[in-house]
């Protein structure tokens, strides 16, 4: 604003202004700005509201809770209409599963944020347990939910436009209210749900009907007798060919009728990963062949199937998932985690010129020859991590980390290296030499010493160096004081495994 002559920038800067503020997730820049007066309100707003879930309030590493909790309140309070601007209206994501957690905290503790956060006109969301004075956060959750989406539904109808959310998170969405809500979300693109049973044809029927744009599934864990019948119906149930990425991060009993329904989204489906694989899900995994247009693909099998002898067992299922990936030859991302047989598998496909990896990651107690003989073909590799679990980690006079040594430096595009290999100080020398383009390092720093440091200092496009290893307690005392001293810093420990468990096995 000129004081002068009583012009100003019209209100289309001050919406790109307030754009590139949210592209920066710069919070307190359009906090700013919405205080300028109603007009820059208007602009500023929205753009906040539609980030909030990637505000730092809610990181979980820098937590501020009194300001995350405001948050919520005042997108809840908007859906009763007891705000000057709907804020509900331009969130972007409901991540209940935030404002799950900030319940339970309230039900233990802090009374005056507890008492600020149900005042009027939200007192009555404050839902007991039974007649006792614990709070109930998954009926409140439920609540939230409900009041939410339907302010959301009926402000797109009055205004004639689609509803803004395109992502809905909770920890617990019951099967019963997930059609209704998901109905009220016509700009609905991602779910993510902790419990994967709650998803049956109905929720897929209610999202088919309302949420053309729908795109991205993800649990986190997905148990139970009928899970993989519920699971298949749920995606019969969606538009073929529309489901882009579907995840799973923890335990399931995935199956056969799963793996076949995913094929309904062949021409369609680009990510996939699923994790902790039991034995009837590896025995099945054939029944992908199909999804042949895979750009990430990342598998990882349960503890009880890591020695599970598949080569033998399931010949056939075995040599169709090798075929099955030989023929994705669009994809970029591959990862196994303790998938058994891995390096057999990887070496059968890495070798195939039509392959063409960006990034492969691997987690396997058997480093082959085969494999490592294979990597090098992968010439468009950038991204390379290769870890052993901690008890089958080789010793130095080991030969099969020489050629991994030898398989590495021929991947010349690597610009990111993972690994916890015992690498002596040639290799690590032949490994930075080979690798000009190298910017982010993760090493095992088990046998590293000073002298290590050198060679890396002809890497000029080094941006990242991380070594790993075991620090003596006066090392540690030393370490700490001396971030204290001179920066006034905070020096943690993070163990690799139960600090008990390094106790017994230090005192074998």
């Amino acid at each position: 604003m000129d004081g002068r002559t009583g012009l100003s920038f019209p209100h289309e800067i001050w919406w790109l202004v307030a754009q590139e503020f949210a592209s920066r997730r710069d919070f307190c820049s359009l906090f700013l700005c919405a205080r300028l007066g109603r007009g820059m309100a208007r602009v500023a707003l929205p753009e906040l509201y539609a980030i909030h879930d990637k505000s730092p309030a809610l990181d979980a590493h820098i937590l501020n809770v009194e300001s995350s909790v405001c948050l919520w309140r005042s997108i809840i309070v908007s859906s009763l209409g007891k705000t000057l601007f709907p804020y509900c209206c331009w969130i972007k994501a409901l991540r209940l599963g935030n404002l799950l957690s900030h319940l339970e905290d309230l039900g233990r503790g802090n009374p005056v944020l507890k008492a600020q956060f149900f005042s009027p006109p939200l007192e009555k969301l404050q839902i007991h347990r039974g007649r006792g004075k614990a709070l109930n956060p998954e009926a409140i959750i439920v609540q939230v939910a409900n009041m939410v989406t339907e302010c959301i539904r009926t402000s797109a109808d009055h205004e004639a436009r689609r509803a803004g959310i395109t992502a809905l998170e909770g920890l617990h969405l019951p099967t019963a209210n997930l059609p209704t809500w998901v109905s009220s979300l016509s700009n609905l693109t991602s779910l993510s749900v902790r419990d994967g049973s709650v998803l049956n044809s109905d929720v897929a029927c209610a999202i088919n009907a309302n949420c053309p744009a729908f795109r991205e599934l993800e649990c986190f864990y997905c148990k139970g007798t009928d899970v993989d019948d519920q699971l298949a119906g749920f995606f019969r149930s969606l538009k073929p060919n529309s489901l882009q990425s579907f995840t799973i991060r923890s335990m399931n009993d995935l199956g056969s009728e799963t793996f076949k329904s995913l094929c309904e989204h062949t021409q369609s489906l680009k990510t996939l990963i699923l994790f902790s694989l039991g034995l009837a899900a590896l025995q099945s995994l054939n029944e992908l062949q199909r999804c042949l247009l895979l750009e990430s693909l990342k598998l990882e099998g349960a503890w009880s199937t890591q020695r599970y002898p598949w080569e033998t067992e399931s010949k056939q299922v075995f040599q169709e998932v090798v075929q099955w990936l030989q023929n994705c030859t669009s994809l970029k991302v591959l990862e196994f985690i303790m998938i058994p047989v891995s390096t057999t598998i990887l070496a059968k496909v890495l070798k195939l010129p039509s392959i063409r990896l960006q990034s492969l990651s691997i987690k396997t107690p058997d480093l082959d020859k085969e494999f490592c003989e294979a990597l090098p073909i992968q010439q468009r590799l950038q991204h390379l991590s290769v870890k052993m679990p901690d008890e089958y980690l080789l010793e130095a006079s080991d030969e099969r980390h020489i050629m991994l040594t030898d398989a590495i430096t021929c991947c010349h595009e690597l610009r990111d290296l993972d690994t916890n290999e015992l690498f002596t100080f040639e290799e690590v020398e032949r490994i930075c030499a080979s690798l000009p383009l190298l910017a982010d390092i993760v090493l095992n720093g088990d046998l590293i010493e000073d002298v290590f440091l050198a060679p890396f200092r002809q890497l000029r496009n080094l941006k990242s160096l991380t070594t790993y290893g075991p620090f003596t307690p006066a090392e540690e005392a030393t370490v700490r004081s001396a971030l204290s001293a001179r920066f006034g810093g905070r020096f943690d420990i993070n163990y690799r495994a139960d600090p008990e468990d390094l106790h017994e096995y230090s005192s074998d």
